[in-house]
């Protein structure tokens, strides 16, 4: 089936040289802090344009700038670089060549479109200020937007706003998803250590079962959501590994168990670490072991801050029609949240479903192709974005 959204603007781009620079950003995945390859083509193809660049902030994050005018203000436009551990299954002939890494989650094509885009501000977009750009390593888990905040991202290259933009297999194609408030959740991950006292499984009265103390844990948090949260406020709490004992006739020194928690607030967050800890040295003391909790907040929840710019910037792409601003806020996390915890800015999601009945091949798949034929919308709105703020 054809991709069919009818483009309210013209972008004047060579699709076929962008299209092969994806495929050639696709062939070539590197993990988070590892992305040396890509961060040097990005390098060659800024240079290619005349737009200066600086290079190693936050490890392998790029930051390049495009200065018109005389007005001082600024935003930030956003590309994630980094793939996943993930080996390829697609077949095509531009498939990775780097075993078991690939660029399952689109980020080849958010490079790309961020590219064509300063091409096409650099050339022939009239606006007063200063665009930057922002080439982020390590979005996958490693919390690169941290690390180039860290690094005087924000002090080095003032920006008054930041966007960004994420493909999403399972809309249709063309369509945006924006909308103020909440749209990603905050992740946090958490871990206990029970320690008990080893024995013989024949007799369990001269030992501390720590196995034991864990699972009535896993049962006690998971009851945290049913006694200590609104019900009113969404959130997860996930248990996901528990580790313990070698042998069926030895009861182990230690068990731990561990997971994430995801929520929208961070009185969420909050609670459910206090309730862990409270749980955990309750249930151990029951028991007569010890238990060692290790809280960690990893992502704030993204929250979207100033949506209007955005919002007119895709309308005048593929019109009113295709924009969908009620929509359930995902339970995923971002750490583009780090960036809008600073400055006010917008997150916004990109359809490319073509085939309504197709299944839908998800982000994170070793199936996951980015679909080329977004790049020219990616442009426009990134380009309408830059009008909408810096129009001169």
């Amino acid at each position: 089936m054809k991709n069919e959204v009818k483009m309210t603007q013209k972008i004047d781009l060579d699709l076929d040289y962008y299209k092969a620079l994806r495929h050639e950003l696709h062939s070539m995945p590197e993990l988070g802090y590892q992305e040396h390859r890509t961060a040097a083509r990005i390098c060659r193809e800024l240079e290619r344009y005349g737009i200066p660049y600086e290079k190693g902030i936050g490890g392998t994050g790029i930051v390049a700038w495009i200065d018109k005018g005389s007005a001082g203000r600024s935003i930030g436009l956003r590309a994630d670089m980094d793939a996943l551990p993930i080996p390829e299954e697609t077949g095509l002939p531009y498939a990775s060549r780097n075993e078991g890494v690939m660029h399952a989650c689109g980020h080849d094509g958010h490079v790309t479109m961020l590219l064509a885009a300063a091409k096409v501000l650099k050339d022939s977009v009239a606006f007063d200020g200063r665009v930057v750009l922002v080439f982020q390593p390590a979005e996958e888990g490693g919390a690169g937007a941290k690390a180039m905040i860290d690094d005087g991202l924000f002090d080095r290259f003032p920006m008054e706003r930041i966007y960004g933009l994420h493909t999403r297999p399972s809309e249709p194609f063309g369509t945006f998803l924006i909308k103020e408030g909440p749209v990603m959740t905050s992740v946090d991950t958490w871990e206990v250590i029970v320690q008990g006292r080893s024995g013989h499984s024949s007799q369990p009265h001269h030992a501390v079962n720590p196995i034991l103390v864990a699972s009535h844990l896993v049962q006690g948090i998971k009851e945290i959501s049913a006694t200590s949260i609104d019900p009113a406020h969404a959130h997860v709490i996930t248990v996901a590994t528990i580790e313990g004992g070698v042998a069926f006739n030895v009861i182990p020194e230690t068990c731990k168990i561990g997971g994430s928690v995801r929520a929208f607030s961070r009185e969420v967050q909050e609670t459910v670490e206090r309730r862990i800890r409270e749980l955990s040295a309750a249930m151990a003391q029951g028991f007569g072991a010890e238990a060692a909790v290790e809280y960690q907040y990893r992502y704030p929840p993204t929250v979207n801050t100033h949506i209007e710019a955005s919002y007119r910037a895709a309308v005048a792409c593929v019109g009113e029609a295709k924009i969908k601003s009620t929509f359930p806020s995902s339970m995923g996390s971002e750490d583009f949240s780090f960036y809008l915890q600073r400055v006010p800015g917008a997150y916004v999601w990109l359809g490319s479903k073509v085939d309504p009945e197709a299944d839908t091949v998800p982000l994170h798949s070793s199936r996951y192709d980015f679909n080329d034929d977004l790049i020219e919308i990616g442009v426009c709105y990134w380009t309408g974005l830059v009008r909408e703020e810096l129009g001169a």
